[in-house]
């Protein structure tokens, strides 16, 4: 009797993790996942056989509708992601003057110049620092 009795706390528990974990999953959109996958996998088989690329175009294929599934793969063009993800890449600057200029630059401040199809674009912000005042006595 007390097996079963374990047995039952045992299938609940694991019952309510589940859940618990279904709770905290992304949502998925199932059909779109599975569409970007038919076309990816369209795209794979038009490849030329050679060397094994359409084989391994088709596990990448594979590989990516199912961490989509998982919520591990965000489509990645919410504005907010790509605006976080380019403030992170200002992080690389150590001195406080180029950080604050590169987060300007990724919120929009300053000139820009020039696009990716052209080859790149060129951003420029002005900083005006003013000069510290001299010591008394030099």
């Amino acid at each position: 009797m007390k097996s079963k009795l374990f047995s039952k706390i045992a299938l609940a528990g694991a019952f309510a993790a589940a859940f618990s974990l279904a709770l905290a999953a992304p949502e998925v959109d199932q059909a779109a996942i599975d569409a970007r996958y038919q076309s990816d996998r369209q795209a794979c088989m038009s490849q030329a056989e050679a060397g094994g690329v359409r084989e391994l175009c088709m596990q990448e294929a594979a590989a990516a509708r199912q961490a989509a599934l998982n919520g591990e793969l965000s489509g990645g063009n919410r504005p907010a992601e790509l605006q976080r993800n380019a403030l992170s890449r200002c992080q690389v600057h150590t001195n406080p003057v180029d950080r604050s200029a590169c987060e300007r630059m990724v919120k929009g401040e300053g000139a820009s110049v020039g696009s990716v199809e052209s080859g790149g674009v060129l951003r420029e912000t002005i900083t005006v620092i003013k000069p510290e005042p001299a010591a008394a006595g030099q």
